[in-house]
């Protein structure tokens, strides 16, 4: 080999290395087998010229102009899209975070639980003294609805639960109720008389709401009897299943903290998405990876480059594929 040939080898051996080293970049990337597959035929193919002066250095050139450039052109078109695909995700991720810190700031200013523990004692109160009113027929003590209302006015919008207004219906739907009623108060005779058996031991189950109209639930702390509170009319009904078939129940959730577990869920969510981002492949891209994989691993692979035209080389259709669309 003469120094012109050295010189020749040499360059082809030294554009070979760099092609190489952007696969094994390519292949740290995406993590992905058949990607580590290709890289190490790749570095064999590379390996056999490079301790084989003998052979024909420009097959190697052209293997790579045929074959690993169209694949780095693909692969590399294919992490920048995901590396933008990468950041949006992150960055929805912090936006996400940086709110519930907020949320959860703001939700902790109020203990929802001490307020409605509170708001139940002072209802036991407040039905005990309407039960002694309506007992003796008369209205000489004085009464007011102030420190009940307060509690609807300075919590309802965040904690009260909201429901339809066909839901609201269903649930204050007391028609033919035989009931008790004077300037203050409606209320439904059995109730009454279970309120008092029951010695006015309730709890607040939840609040309710359909725009302006609150609606609150309660519960005898020694049964699983519950009632209603109708605020606008200041009644009181006991609560019948289908009265509240299909509605939740359940205690209430400050709506800063139901963002709160909404957005938690979303962002364990887009963690999950952010570790699989870099290493998913389309199937098209699959397919094409695993035939080229196939073809450069056949035995007589060298053999057949001379013969390689055009429409043989796979990867170049995918070239023209809408990365940022997959």
């Amino acid at each position: 080999m003469n120094q012109e040939q050295e010189e020749i080898f040499k360059n082809i051996l030294d554009e070979s290395a760099k092609r190489l080293l952007v696969v094994k970049m390519l292949s740290n990337f995406f993590n992905h087998k058949n990607l580590f597959a290709v890289y190490i035929r790749t570095k064999v193919i590379h390996n056999l010229f490079k301790s084989n002066p003998a052979l024909d250095p420009n097959k190697l050139e052209l293997f790579h102009i045929q074959y690993t450039t169209t694949l780095i052109e693909l692969f590399q078109k294919l992490k920048k899209a995901k590396e933008q695909q990468y950041l949006l995700v992150s960055d929805e991720i912090y936006i996400n975070q940086d709110l519930i810190g907020k949320l959860e700031k703001e939700a902790q200013l109020c203990d929802y639980r001490e307020e409605s523990a509170k708001h139940s004692r002072t209802m036991s109160e407040k039905l005990r003294q309407l039960y002694n009113m309506l007992s003796d027929g008369t209205t000489t003590t004085p009464f007011s609805w102030n420190d009940i209302i307060v509690f609807s006015a300075k919590l309802a919008r965040e904690f009260y639960r909201e429901i339809t207004g066909e839901q609201f219906l269903q649930l204050t739907d007391m028609d033919d109720r035989k009931t008790y009623h004077n300037e203050y108060v409606t209320v439904e005779k059995k109730l009454l008389g279970r309120l008092n058996v029951r010695k006015f031991k309730v709890k607040l189950i939840c609040g309710l709401r359909f725009g302006d109209e609150m609606a609150e639930v309660y519960e005898f702390i020694d049964s699983n009897d519950k009632f209603v509170f109708i605020n606008s009319t200041k009644s009181f009904f006991l609560l019948e299943e289908e009265n509240d078939k299909g509605i939740d129940l359940s205690k209430n959730l400050s709506n800063k903290n139901s963002i709160v577990r909404d957005l938690t869920e979303k962002n364990d969510w887009l963690k999950n998405k952010l570790n699989t981002i870099k290493t998913a492949l389309t199937e098209d891209v699959e397919e094409v990876l695993e035939g080229y994989l196939e073809k450069i691993s056949s035995v007589d692979f060298l053999d057949e480059l001379q013969n390689v035209d055009e429409q043989t080389n796979i990867l170049r259709a995918m070239l023209n594929i809408n990365i940022n669309s997959k």
